[in-house]
């Protein structure tokens, strides 16, 4: 495949324009079914127009989905688990969960975890968070036993830093979690530290709708245990009350767990 670097689509707007996730895009250059170029020291994808022209002429029109919400009581044929242990805890498929903390060791407490055991177990994995965010938990997570780099080469851990506003994210979401799901995926897991969200000019007030409309529908709708994480340094006293109410499934553990360590 030839062309100018400067003509070449990022994996991002190549998903834009193929209106379907980064996972599945990587997935079909993965199998051999979409061509891209490598470029870069990081192997990074980059698309031809025509390409991704062509491959849109040969695919079939899907219907829509028609699946029903998901049942944590039920599980799945090929899902070797019905549940994640974190921290001896036993948390559901469906679960919506929030976090606090005040330095990096409290950032980490759950997310490195929830993520690790994620990959090992084959569970499609997605982290939400700030660059700065990305970079902490990436890094606590090559020092586990994981192999996080081939994760996020073959599309198994998915990393972003959030879209603009609510409508836009649950729409990411949902067509994620829909793509996973359909391509045989019968679990996941997520965590979000919703500072990413400030950063995109989110107020507290949208940040709560966003996450009562998660918590409501997508949250709830497929086999996925989501964890969202609140720096108290970045929030208000209102903001993090309004993510206490947000995520009712927390109280049913011990809320210390939730906690992050006050340790250096």
């Amino acid at each position: 495949m030839t062309g100018d670097i400067g003509d070449l689509l990022t994996i991002k707007q190549a998903a834009k324009m193929l209106n379907v996730s980064e996972m599945s895009l990587r997935r079909w250059t993965n199998d051999g079914k979409l061509a891209c170029l490598r470029v870069g020291a990081h192997r990074s994808r980059r698309f031809r127009r025509a390409d991704l022209e062509q491959f849109l002429e040969q695919q079939t029109v899907s219907t829509p989905s028609t699946e029903k919400p998901f049942n944590t009581k039920q599980k799945p044929a090929n899902r070797a688990h019905d549940h994640v242990l974190l921290e001896n805890l036993t948390i559901e498929y469906g679960s919506h969960l929030c976090s606090f903390y005040d330095n990096v060791r409290g950032c980490e407490k759950l997310a490195v975890p929830l993520i690790a055991d994620g990959i090992r177990h084959g569970d499609i994995c997605f982290i939400i968070a700030s660059a700065k965010t990305q970079k902490i938990l990436l890094a606590a997570l090559r020092k586990t036993d994981c192999n996080i780099d081939a994760a996020l080469e073959s599309g198994q851990l998915l990393v972003s830093a959030g879209e603009s506003n609510k409508t836009a994210m649950l729409e990411f979401l949902l067509t994620s979690f829909t793509e996973a799901t359909r391509a045989g995926n019968q679990s996941m897991r997520l965590v979000g530290d919703m500072s990413w969200a400030l950063e995109k000019g989110w107020d507290v007030t949208e940040i709560m709708e966003y996450e009562t409309i998660f918590n409501n529908t997508v949250g709830r709708q497929y086999p996925i245990v989501s964890l969202c994480q609140y720096d108290v340094d970045d929030f208000s006293g209102r903001g993090l009350l309004g993510a206490l109410r947000c995520h009712e499934d927390t109280f049913k553990y011990p809320l210390t767990r939730f906690l992050g360590t006050a340790l250096q």
